[in-house]
């Protein structure tokens, strides 16, 4: 039994173990933050709420039944000259049905039609929310692995400036170095210890925006590998035609379409409410001594009327409501114009970020090539005694930068068509599969 126990506990703390150091990769980041982000659960609260205006407004076309009941003990005391007569005790009952049916109300429809264009916005709104969170999950993804990258830079240079310390002590030894040396490679090696203060500072900041989209605090991300990475420009390759796919497809424009119809039809219906309304009224009543003139009296009423209703002066206030639906329309088709640049503006800066990080990866590929062998050459000087160790130090920060700006650069390659394909209304869970399947591990 003790065997046994102690093979459960084995076992179940391995698996802890694995559990808690499994990588998380970008798909399951995402799905936690479908489930756990306060903006999207907001956003999908708030198309519910305004999908509800559309029966709130057909209810307006519908019957309104309303019932009516009272059951009651009354009494009633008769005085005359002086003499007051005992005081008669009966019981009242007062039942009642009505019914009302609109035939004839141009507000109520026009207000049922643009309750439908209240929520076509609201799935727009929402349908951008989703594309919005998509991309804030990338970035803060791709910062939190950038901010890695720069930690496992920052260890490299460390090792390199503690072995060039080391190198530096032995040479004085040796009586070949200087104190000079050993005193600039100790201060290169203080100086990198410095910086790693400050970047792991970064990696548990970026860790914590993690947090905050998905609830779970991300132990191990799983890395891009460079290797499955294609780089590609954007397809089709004419900006004019993505420019083009946004002006269908760009959830905030067409919400922003959605507001001018809205504001249309917000006239429409001011100018209804000074219109005459007609309704059909039925209705029944039954009742039992109702009052002290009809003790002991029933009635049961039945009636059916049309009714027309004619607003024939409102004070005004119909003609100023005509007049702010229209400075409302003025200010949606204004926003809307807007807007409509602004993509235009965002289509074309990522698009051409696409391009240009595609010739900057190459660039800095070529970049830290060249660094590495400049580095091992100033190496070779200094144990030649050509070169200083300054110069060892300087050759090693400019490999350190070089690697540095090759994975932002491949980080806002990734972002870049992201957010190219979000401004055309593009964007789906299948390129965040594809962004995922860059990651180590994926398949």
């Amino acid at each position: 039994m003790k065997l046994l126990f102690s093979i459960i506990i084995f076992v179940v703390l391995f698996t802890a173990t694995n559990v808690h150091a499994a990588s998380v990769d970008l798909t399951t980041v995402y799905l936690k933050a479908v489930e756990y982000d306060a903006r999207i659960r907001s956003a999908k609260a708030d198309n519910q709420m305004y999908k509800e205006e559309i029966g709130k407004a057909k209810s307006q076309l519908l019957p309104n039944v309303r019932m009516s009941a009272a059951r009651g003990r009354s009494a009633t005391q008769f005085s005359r000259y002086g003499r007051t007569s005992p005081a008669d005790f009966y019981n009242t009952v007062n039942l009642g049905v009505s019914v009302r049916q609109s035939l004839f109300n141009l507000s109520n429809i026009a207000g049922y039609k643009q309750a439908k264009l209240v929520a076509a916005k609201s799935d727009a709104d929402f349908q951008k929310e989703q594309a919005s969170l998509m991309v804030r999950v990338t970035e803060s993804y791709c910062n939190a692995l950038f901010a890695e990258d720069n930690l496992d830079f920052s260890n490299a240079l460390i090792i390199a400036a503690q072995e060039q310390l080391k190198q530096a002590k032995r040479r004085l030894q040796k009586g070949f170095g200087t104190i000079t040396e050993v005193e600039e490679a100790q201060a290169g090696y203080d100086n990198a210890h410095a910086d790693r203060v400050e970047i792991i500072n970064s990696v548990e900041y970026s860790r914590r925006e993690l947090e905050d989209l998905t609830g779970i605090y991300p132990e191990k991300l799983s890395k891009l590998v460079p290797q499955k990475l294609r780089l590609a420009k954007p397809d089709p390759d004419r900006v004019e035609s993505w420019i083009e796919s946004s002006v269908v497809g760009n959830s905030g424009l067409v919400a922003a379409r959605q507001e001018v119809e809205i504001a249309k039809r917000e006239i429409q219906k001011q100018r209804a409410a000074g219109y005459p309304t007609i309704d059909l009224v039925g209705g029944r009543n039954y009742s039992e001594s109702e009052n002290n003139y009809s003790i002991g009296s029933i009635y049961d009423t039945y009636s059916i009327s049309i009714q027309l209703s004619v607003p024939t002066y409102t004070g005004g206030y119909v003609s100023s409501s005509i007049r702010q639906a229209q400075a409302k329309r003025l200010k949606a088709g204004e926003q809307l114009s807007w807007q409509e640049r602004g993509v235009e503006s965002e289509i074309r800066k990522y698009y051409n970020g696409v391009v240009s990080n595609i010739s900057l990866i190459k660039a800095y590929e070529q970049a830290v090539r060249s660094r590495e062998i400049a580095l091992t050459g100033t190496r070779k000087g200094y144990e030649a005694g050509l070169r200083s160790n300054v110069d060892v130090l300087d050759a090693q920060q400019k490999l350190f930068a070089a690697r540095r700006n090759l994975a932002k650069s491949r980080y806002q390659y990734i972002l870049n068509r992201l957010m190219l394909k979000q401004t055309a209304g593009s964007l789906s869970e299948a390129d965040i599969e594809e962004v995922n399947s860059c990651l180590l591990g994926a398949k």
